[in-house]
């Protein structure tokens, strides 16, 4: 069969270019996606609820702009400039509904009495609102203060509404509104469809420049290991065709790369290096017996190399396919997306390599290159200073214990960018002047028919919005007790019900949407409290700021069973406590998988062992360090942990496989070390240094997740390494298994 391929090699190649060719199409289907659909979790009731809700409610996900006035907002020259910038955001298309200042129903700008709501109403734009009063409304009005306008009255929101099938454009197009009037004024674009188009915008630019940039790195890294520019084009260009052809694919299949996802590129290039790397290593190896000619070195290389590459690709599909168990769908989709690259990277590895290498000349490799220095210290460490390797060993396992024991999930939108970056000052602007950004939703079910009649109930709703008020957490709040401080400004006094049943069908719609209709649905009988979270919040905990409203909430006598605690930043609550979970559920079944897979490889349920115990320390490690350094787990940090487990197994396998080698030659298990270490032992340090280097890269992004991938894919590793040269073969050497 080997003979075959050689045989035809050329023509296999030809092919091989013209699939590539034909896959390319693909990759103009190619899409991100970081919408809010992609940061929930699967099955959640809470979800079936949320899409439920929008049905009988219009969305709050509407961008914001907020405007910062010089002197007073309410001057001429501002309010002027404000009528050009709003005019300029309604010539653009797809834009649906516009609310600011200059629109707004005003109430006590002349003072309305309640008969006086049923006319045609006030507002700025309407040239019948008196500005003197307006000033003092927009500040204390219970409906627009740190909402609309900011508590010093220097600071208001633009609300833009827009058709969502063309966010990229709209956000585009208004940013390009706000730097053409951004001259001498402070404004900025925030809401959570800019946090989502900004993301995709990050870890699209990370997906490309980065990539280029870990490839540039590994290249000369490699250049400069193996000093010989076939043994560096070869593995990085099939680490390229595998990453760009899975990418091909995905968008074939109509794939969405999310968040989680977006850094699946950098990982087929290290998965793919990691193949090559380990065969080209053995051929050079070979290439020291001069009595090999070309072909039979290649197929040599294969031969001794295709179990451990085709077991370590086993183990770290299992890792990947453990992903499934999570819950979550993004999650779900990166385990099958690495499950299908990692099977390609490596049939691509075993086809290209000896195609390649069977038209090009043999390379006689001087056997001064292959010297092991660095890997050679390891070695000797574990011969000479074996009290070390425990004494570390120890430390690392009792640093780890304790950091998992103070891991979180619990993390901000706004620290997932610099604090330099544009979407981080806008929203922390907008949770300081503006009253927040991720709404959080109250549903009391069977009040709203009897709300108008029932004193009781009025009060109960006014007792829970001055709740949610006082709370540091929470932004501003909007319920229907809005309409009801507005009446009472209105009336003197509180109206009555029976007043309250003549009068709301007499209030206009220009400002029943603003006081009555989001907030109360008499055919469902539901009556909504909308509040806003405060990011930037110092210790912001969602978790326990939900269930702390939770018990509040019934303490104040309703019943858990007829309120609903529900919106966006709950469905992102939800699938964060379901990452730690997930992670245990995740590591406990792929060490258990993997064990198995050791046991049937090397026939030995005491090499299995000795083989898997090391390999727990690595992803133990990661998740240790992000307990004791206050990291949480988040959509992209959940997945280092399967990272680190197929990563320290593929090292453990190819580490076991050349010791048995070795032992059959020497029949000592210290010899059969010090074998292992000057040779497969150095494929894995060449390995380990380049993706180390490559993927510290990503430390220069803006987007903080791909910071954080970066340094734990360069941990994982690094520590992979050196376990598998250290415990691994202390192990092997003092237990002295059949091997």
């Amino acid at each position: 069969m080997i003979d075959l391929l050689f045989k035809h090699s050329k023509k296999l190649l030809a092919i091989l270019f013209i699939a590539f060719i034909f896959l390319l199409t693909g990759l103009n289907n190619f899409q991100l996606d970081a919408s809010s659909d992609s940061l929930v979790l699967e099955g959640d009731e809470d979800l079936a609820y949320y899409n439920n809700l929008r049905k009988n409610y219009t969305s709050d996900d509407s961008l914001i702009i907020s405007y910062q006035a010089n002197g007073n907002l309410l001057d001429t020259n501002n309010l002027e400039f404000l009528k050009s910038f709003v005019n300029d955001l309604k010539s653009l298309q797809n834009i649906k509904n516009i609310t600011s200042i200059l629109t707004v129903p005003l109430f006590s700008s002349p003072p309305l009495s309640i008969m006086d709501l049923a006319g045609d109403g006030v507002s700025i734009s309407k040239g019948n609102a008196n500005l003197n009063l307006a000033k003092l409304e927009f500040k204390t009005s219970p409906i627009y203060a740190n909402n609309l306008v900011s508590a010093d009255g220097k600071t208001t929101a633009i609300l833009i509404s827009f058709d969502k099938k063309h966010t990229k454009q709209i956000i585009k197009n208004i940013r390009s509104i706000v730097l053409k009037h951004k001259n001498n004024t402070i404004i900025f674009l925030g809401g959570l469809p800019l946090l989502t188009n900004d993301i995709i915008e990050y870890i699209g630019s990370d997906l490309v420049i980065f990539s280029i940039m870990v490839i540039l790195v590994m290249a000369i890294i490699l250049l400069i290991i193996f000093k010989n520019m076939r043994f560096m084009l070869l593995p990085i260009g099939v680490a390229i065709v595998s990453a760009i052809s899975m990418s091909a694919v995905l968008g074939l299949m109509d794939w969405k790369v999310t968040v989680i996802s977006s850094n699946f590129f950098s990982l087929l290039l290290v998965m793919t290096l990691s193949v090559m790397i380990h065969l080209v290593v053995r051929y050079r190896e070979l290439s020291l017996n001069p009595d090999l000619d070309s072909l039979e070195l290649i197929k040599t290389t294969l031969k001794q190399m295709f179990k451990p590459c085709f077991y370590t690709t086993i183990t770290t599909l299992i890792a990947f396919v453990s992903l499934l168990i999570s819950g979550i769908r993004p999650v779900i989709d990166f385990g099958y997306m690495m499950a299908i690259g990692v099977i390609l990277s490596f049939v691509l590895s075993f086809l290209i390599f000896p195609l390649v290498m069977s038209i090009l000349p043999k390379i006689t490799t001087k056997k001064v290159k292959l010297e092991a220095k660095s890997t050679m210290f390891f070695a000797k460490i574990v011969d000479k200073s074996p009290k070390i390797v425990i004494i570390a060993t120890l430390s690392l396992v009792l640093f780890s214990i304790i950091g998992i024991n103070k891991i979180t999930v619990e993390n901000r939108f706004i620290d997932y960018f610099k604090s330099d970056t544009e979407i981080h000052q806008g929203l922390l602007h907008i949770d300081k002047n503006l009253g927040g950004t991720i709404p959080l939703e109250i549903i009391f079910d069977d009040l709203g028919e009897d709300y108008f009649y029932d004193s009781n109930i009025r009060d109960d709703i006014e007792k829970v919005h001055k709740y949610l008020d006082s709370r540091d957490e929470l932004g501003k709040v909007l319920s229907i007790d809005i309409m009801m401080q507005v009446l009472e400004i209105a009336n003197g006094s509180r109206p009555s019900g029976f007043f309250l049943n003549i009068i709301k069908g007499q209030i206009p719609e220009s400002a029943k949407e603003y006081i009555y209709t989001p907030f109360i649905n008499e055919d469902s009988g539901e009556i909504r409290m909308v509040v806003r979270v405060l990011e930037s919040y110092p210790g912001l905990n969602r978790n326990e700021l939900i269930k702390s409203i939770q018990a509040d909430i019934e303490n104040m006598g309703f019943s858990k069973e007829n309120f609903h605690i529900n919106g966006l930043m709950v469905l992102y609550n939800n699938m964060l406590q379901s990452l730690f979970d997930s992670q245990i559920k995740t590591i406990i079944a792929v060490f258990l998988m993997i064990w198995l897979m050791f046991a049937i490889l090397f026939k030995s349920i005491k090499v299995a062992t000795i083989a898997i115990v090391p390999n727990m320390i690595p992803a133990t490690v990661i998740l240790g360090v992000m307990g004791n350094f206050g990291i949480p787990l988040d959509l992209m940090t959940i997945t280092i942990a399967a990272i680190a487990i197929g990563i320290g197994v593929d090292n453990a396998i190819h580490y076991i496989t050349r010791f048995k080698i070795e032992f059959a030659k020497t029949k000592d298990y210290k010899n059969s070390m010090f074998g292992a270490h000057s040779s497969i032992g150095l494929a894995m340090f060449y390995t380990s240094i380049a993706i180390i280097i490559g993927f510290m890269v990503l430390t220069f992004s803006n987007f903080v997740p791909s910071i954080y991938f970066g340094i734990f894919t360069a941990l994982a590793m690094f520590s992979a390494v050196v376990i598998n040269l250290t415990l691994l073969p202390y192990l092997l050497v003092t237990l002295k298994p059949r091997v």
